[in-house]
């Protein structure tokens, strides 16, 4: 009688993990973030943006932390990763990035950027939909960055959309 509680006891707890799992795996999917800056954009400057939060916004009004790490990225044209994360499957429109300091380097020069209110809210072109179990990639396209009043500034004019 005792090898059959303990079998039943082994069942129940591999039905209960596998409904766990197959819930978690179905309702959450993968996304990956990059980052770019469109070539020709840098004029020989070389723009370094510390990100210390990085969100998502659900259609339904919540926002999901991607990262809270500070991430340190050189703006390039080539497409850069910067992190990824499993979140729940829905609807998205928006990116939060929070940028803790920007430095351009020119030439010898290191000189700290001006970015309006330290963040940037990024929109989600189209949106993005992503399905449970699935995968979406976003790709963040930076700005224009201008010289005035003898400062540098990187505009808050940033784009995010879907790429495969």
């Amino acid at each position: 009688m005792s090898k059959l509680i303990v079998i039943g006891v082994v069942l129940i707890l591999i039905i209960v993990g596998g409904v766990y799992y197959g819930y978690y795996y179905f309702s959450t999917g993968n996304l990956n973030i990059y980052i770019q800056d469109p070539p020709g954009n840098l004029q020989n400057l070389k723009i370094y943006l510390t990100i210390s939060s990085i969100m998502i916004h659900k259609i339904n009004g919540s926002w999901i932390t991607i990262s809270n790490k500070s991430i340190t990225v050189l703006l390039t044209s080539n497409i850069t990763f910067i992190t990824s994360a499993r979140i729940p499957a829905g609807e998205y429109n928006e990116v939060f990035l929070e940028i803790s300091s920007a430095q351009v380097e020119m030439g010898n020069l290191n000189i700290s950027a001006k970015i309006p209110s330290e963040v940037f809210k990024i929109h989600i072109i189209n949106g993005m939909y992503l399905k449970g179990g699935s995968s979406e990639s976003l790709l963040i396209s930076f700005p224009h960055v201008t010289f005035a009043n003898g400062e540098i500034i990187i505009s808050p004019s940033v784009t995010a959309q879907v790429i495969s």
